[in-house]
């Protein structure tokens, strides 16, 4: 009898065996740590709000004083744990055009970003904030009105909120705030916040 009965659990575990390998693999497949594509370019443009960061998030900045960027970028994602945070490298070449402003801008920053909601099968989303360092190649006007001793290196900070079809996955249409500051006086004077949007392609 207790051979029969060991027979038997031998012969269920045969049975059920290619279920929970199944099970496993999927359970890994959900927290597998590297993503299809590390590298994405993006291309956006915004226009200046002539107020502070706190106007911008209180939705009361002006924005007409008619001067706008252009940044392409380049980023690469070098660390993601279990599909919910990943930490991005990212440089960035921009052009400011308008009234007051017509000069060069570089970056170059590391980004911490959230990529895990509740409604992501229906609208991929991500959360992204960013920090590190901006270079003009001359002293903005824009910024020498708030600040007269404005200068061509400050601090950079970016705030990106990012959607996507899980039909299309490479491409995400991107919201993202550019704002320029001395880092509570750690490097440079001046400040600036541009306004954003536009596309992300991964690769």
């Amino acid at each position: 009898m207790k051979l029969t009965g060991i027979t038997t659990i031998s012969i269920l575990l045969l049975l059920f065996s290619p279920f929970v390998s199944k099970g496993h693999a999927a359970e890994r497949e959900g927290e597998k740590t590297t993503p299809d594509h590390l590298w994405a370019f993006s291309l956006y443009g915004g226009i200046h709000a002539s107020d502070t960061l706190s106007d911008i998030i209180s939705l009361d900045a002006d924005y007409a004083d008619g001067n706008n960027i252009v940044v392409a970028g380049v980023a690469r994602e070098v660390y993601r744990y279990s599909q919910k945070l990943s930490f991005e490298i990212e440089g960035q070449v921009g052009r400011h055009f308008g009234e007051d402003v017509s000069h060069w801008e570089f970056m170059a920053l590391g980004l911490g970003r959230w990529h895990a909601f509740p409604w992501d099968a229906v609208v991929n989303t991500s959360i992204a904030i960013g920090a590190g360092f901006s270079a003009y190649t001359e002293i903005s006007d824009v910024e020498r009105y708030r600040n007269e001793e404005a200068q061509r290196l400050l601090g950079h900070l970016a705030f990106e909120l990012s959607f996507g079809v899980p039909r299309f996955p490479r491409w995400d249409l991107l919201m993202r705030l550019h704002h320029r500051s001395d880092m509570g006086g750690v490097i440079g004077a001046g400040s600036s916040e541009y306004v954003c949007i536009g596309l992300k392609y991964a690769f």
